[in-house]
């Protein structure tokens, strides 16, 4: 890299977010995050112009993984290296590391390439009939079909000229201190933020520990305190089906020493959850690639999918009548600060170049009425819509 390419590397670094916002559009992916219960955020900038992909992930270090809700069976991951990799706290930059493997000629294309964008894409119209699909799919449970299906929908609302996405991010952090709150741009998916509650996969790698959550039920808090929520029998069967299929993953690769907290109920936003979480000691019970193994055998969850599975996702697939795309799939750092945190995504919404699109889904069970499921993706939605409108 000759020294007028280091000074436009130096100067364009100092200000991450700006380039974070020229990056939207162009060849090249970014990721920008924020721990549940942390006040840092980190950015990975993948300075390649093609994705990672057909790697596994107990293989690669400091990335971030992205995984479509069709992708499973075993998942097909994208990873967006941290070529650039950056830390802010306080908004201010903490930390800049390059990667000391990455030649002077790539980054020489990327300090010219990244000024070539093209516009976001438009939304796609079409229409989800949900509560017919809500009726077919109770039908199905009765008749025997499947247990449980999560039913999904979409709304398009116009995007404000005033919109801007790093500042909706920093909203979500501020707003949402118990999520795990994410943006982040690849030319394949496009541009998502989303402030999900809900951990797949979390790996501290000092403690040699590993822990997934089963988290199903919903109800608006509406100011009450956690401790005055109570739970229908519906609430808490969905609950402990999302708990037995965790415990079924662990049975069929004969693991059977973990700890099992739970449930217990936990707010997200406005709204309040039944949690479990499962606790294994990797050193304990010598499975190093736990990780791998457990994304395979979860992913889709039957907090995003049903049970049995393969019944619930042909039902999605017939009835649905669009593509989750992200919505439902999963995310997170794989690697970073001697971690691994993988999100499963919910919570969360497109921008599109004519308007975003937010998704939300419910677990459809024998009780189910249409209506009620309705009302449930209408709050979940609106962890995200308040706060658009608030803008």
């Amino acid at each position: 890299m000759n020294h007028h390419n280091h000074d436009i590397l130096t100067s364009t670094l100092s200000d991450p977010i700006k380039l974070t916002r020229e990056l939207v559009g162009t060849g090249y992916s970014f990721a920008v995050w924020n721990l549940p219960n942390q006040q840092t955020f980190s950015i990975a900038i993948d300075i390649h112009d093609h994705p990672l992909i057909n790697s596994a992930i107990d293989e690669l270090e400091s990335v971030f993984a992205v995984n479509q809700f069709t992708d499973s069976h075993p998942p097909k991951p994208t990873f967006i290296r941290s070529d650039i990799f950056i830390q802010v706290a306080n908004n201010d930059v903490v930390e800049i590391k390059v990667d000391p493997r990455i030649s002077s000629t790539l980054i020489d294309i990327f300090l010219v390439n990244r000024k070539k964008k093209t516009p976001l894409k438009k939304i796609k119209k079409s229409s989800v009939h949900f509560e017919n699909s809500v009726d077919k799919a109770i039908q199905n449970i009765h008749n025997g079909s499947f247990e449980k299906v999560v039913l999904s929908r979409f709304k398009d609302i116009k995007i404000k000229e005033s919109f801007d996405h790093f500042e909706f991010f920093n909203s979500l952090i501020k707003n949402y201190p118990n999520a795990f709150n994410y943006l982040l741009y690849t030319p394949q998916n496009g541009l998502w933020i989303g402030a999900t509650p809900e951990r797949l996969i979390d790996i501290d790698f000092k403690k040699g520990q590993f822990s997934t959550d089963a988290l199903a039920g919903t109800q608006p808090l509406n100011g009450r305190a956690l401790s005055e929520v109570a739970w229908t029998m519906k609430e808490i069967e969905e609950q402990a089906m999302v708990s037995r299929y965790i415990v079924d993953g662990f049975k069929k690769i004969r693991l059977r020493e973990f700890d099992e907290l739970g449930p217990k109920t936990v707010k997200a936003g406005n709204l309040a959850h039944l949690k479990t979480q499962f606790v294994v000691d990797m050193n304990q019970t010598n499975t190093p690639d736990l990780d791998k193994i457990m994304l395979a055998l979860l992913h889709p969850t039957s907090a995003v999918c049903g049970f049995p599975r393969k019944a619930a996702l042909d039902f999605i697939n017939e009835h649905e009548n669009y593509d989750r795309e992200l919505f439902a799939g999963f995310l997170g750092p794989v690697k970073i600060n001697n971690a691994t945190n993988i999100f499963v995504n919910l919570r969360c919404m497109q921008v599109f170049q004519d308007g975003i699109r937010l998704y939300a889904g419910a677990g459809i069970t024998a009780d189910s009425i249409p209506s009620k499921e309705y009302e449930e993706t209408e709050q979940k939605m609106n962890t995200l819509l308040s706060l658009l409108q608030s803008k």
